[in-house]
């Protein structure tokens, strides 16, 4: 009977994987092979009593009219009946189970329970609507963490913000209150006014330039994604350009292209621009002679590698480059109101792009930042 179970197990399998109207229509064929086999078996079993009951004397003419009707009517009541159980086991079996699962698996999605994973497999119109359920809940939850890490994020850079700031009001405090005290007096030369003003000038600048920097934080927060569809060799064209047009006479620039076949994808070019010109940006300020520049296309990942032939980042800046406010500024420079917010603003927008940025030391020597997109393909 083993042999049985089996071929019981795979139709079960095959009525659960296959389409919606070839379930229907091997419940409804199974439902006619029924019906058709108990209106045999019945049909038989009258005429076997009809010719029994004509043998009788005298003979039973109103049974026999009876024993005629039933096997007349059998094949409507046993394929009404069929159809009937059939619908029902249909509703049971093929519908109402996923749909009672792909219920519960929405109201946890109501309720805010986005760890709910559905156990429905099957391969028919319901398994793919429960895969386009999980993949709702993936983004909605992946949304949810990408407002958790904003909201982290912009929690740091007030927290970095009012500490930054807390420096420059109070020098500025100690210079106003300075002059307020001995001015009056007359101890204080005009020399030393004029230093103390244009100190008290300088601390306002930086004020201002982190205003400036917040504003612009707060603008990139908001960016808007708009994809268009670009041919991967002008997406190429448009990153050679910029970094031809910021690099020195004394620098040297290489650029290679890794796209696998010629495709189409679509991306926020500008986006990618600005991204890319943060990143050069940097690569210029630390390179001695050179700057290698790759941009790889593989698996709907758009990825741009920029290598300069500096010192490389330290271990400090390999752990905090992305953080806000961080600067690394080289031996004997001045502070020039870099306040380390470009990185910052390239990780942000990666991440809108549904890419990261990552910072890591070349073994052939010098930094390397790697910015990558998450971008539709397609191969022609």
């Amino acid at each position: 009977m083993d042999w049985l179970e089996e071929c019981a197990e795979k139709l079960r399998q095959y009525v659960r994987n296959t389409t919606t109207v070839r379930a229907a229509a091997a419940y409804l064929l199974a439902a006619l092979a029924v019906s058709l086999a108990c209106t045999n078996l019945t049909a038989n079993i009258m005429s076997l009593w009809i010719n029994v009951m004509t043998e009788r004397v005298p003979v039973p003419e109103g049974k026999i009219r009876l024993l005629k009707e039933i096997r007349q009517l059998c094949p409507w009541f046993y394929m009404t009946a069929s159809i009937v159980v059939v619908a029902r086991l249909f509703l049971e079996k093929k519908m109402k189970t996923a749909l009672a699962e792909i219920g519960v698996a929405v109201k946890h999605m109501a309720a805010g329970d986005l760890s709910y994973e559905m156990a429905w497999q099957s391969r028919d119109e319901f398994g793919l609507l429960a895969k386009d359920v999980e993949q709702l809940r993936e983004t909605i939850k992946k949304d949810k963490l990408n407002q958790w890490k904003m909201a982290e994020e912009q929690r740091r850079i007030n927290a970095a913000f009012a500490h930054d700031i807390r420096t420059p009001l109070t020098v500025m405090n100690g210079y106003t209150e300075f002059l307020k005290k001995y001015v009056p007096t007359g101890k204080v030369t005009e020399q030393v006014i004029l230093e103390k003003l244009d100190r008290i000038s300088e601390q306002g600048e930086r004020l201002l330039s982190f205003s400036k920097t917040m504003t612009t934080l707060q603008t990139m927060e908001k960016w808007e994604i708009h994809c268009r569809k670009m041919e991967a060799a002008e997406i190429c064209k448009n990153i050679q350009d910029i970094a031809e047009g910021m690099k020195g006479e004394e620098t040297r620039l290489s650029f290679q292209e890794n796209v696998e076949g010629a495709v189409s994808v679509l991306v926020d070019l500008e986006l990618i621009l600005e991204v890319v010109g943060n990143v050069l940006q940097n690569a210029f300020r630390y390179a001695r002679k050179e700057i290698e520049i790759t941009v790889q296309y593989r698996k709907n990942r758009l990825t741009v590698y920029v290598r300069d032939d500096g010192d490389g980042f330290s271990e400090k800046a390999l752990r905090e480059a992305a953080a806000v406010y961080f600067s690394e500024r080289k031996e004997g420079e001045a502070q020039d109101g870099h306040f380390g917010i470009g990185l910052s603003i390239t990780k942000m927008l990666c991440e809108k792009h549904g890419g990261e940025l990552k910072l890591f030391n070349s073994i052939e020597g010098g930094a390397v930042a790697a910015v990558s997109f998450q971008c539709t393909g397609v191969h022609r």
